[in-house]
């Protein structure tokens, strides 16, 4: 039996397979809400759609940064999880718009939530990055002082 460490930081899962999960599962979850009855006197009953679409926007971001950990290729890594993360606002937003009839201009504060999750995911990535690159120089360090090199 082999002791191996099957961990998600090791897993390499590509952005895009990362997109079409969060855009499988958003389809899901704004079909639930559809079907769900209205609650009355909500604020966001008309702009549902929307409001699923930005939480998965941020659970994106979640876990496309910490599955970085485990890429080989850091900038071709970056380079498609910033594709993979503009499709999904772009192909979301059409999504939402579509479902809802509501356009982002009059989808009260997504369009300001868009604009801070955007910026979010980027210093995730920035976050995630750097720790990376201080691990890669601690190893190296304690591989130096062990005189492993």
């Amino acid at each position: 039996m082999s002791n191996q460490n099957n961990s998600i930081l090791d897993s390499k899962i590509s952005p895009f397979m990362q997109l079409g999960f969060v855009l499988i599962l958003t389809l899901i979850l704004i079909g639930f809400t559809e079907i769900m009855p209205d609650v009355p006197y909500a604020s966001t009953s008309h702009i549902m759609p929307w409001v699923v679409l930005c939480g998965m926007i941020l659970f994106f971001a979640l876990v496309n940064s910490v599955l970085s950990f485990g890429a080989e290729d850091g900038s071709t890594y970056w380079l498609h999880s910033i594709i993979s993360f503009a499709i999904l606002l772009v192909g979301g937003g059409i999504l939402a718009w579509l479902v809802s009839g509501v356009s982002i201009q009059n989808a009260g504060s997504v369009k300001w939530l868009y604009f801070v999750f955007t910026f979010g995911y980027l210093v995730f990535l920035s976050i995630v990055n750097l720790i990376k690159f201080l691990v890669i120089l601690a190893k190296k360090q304690d591989h130096r002082l062990r005189g492993e090199e």
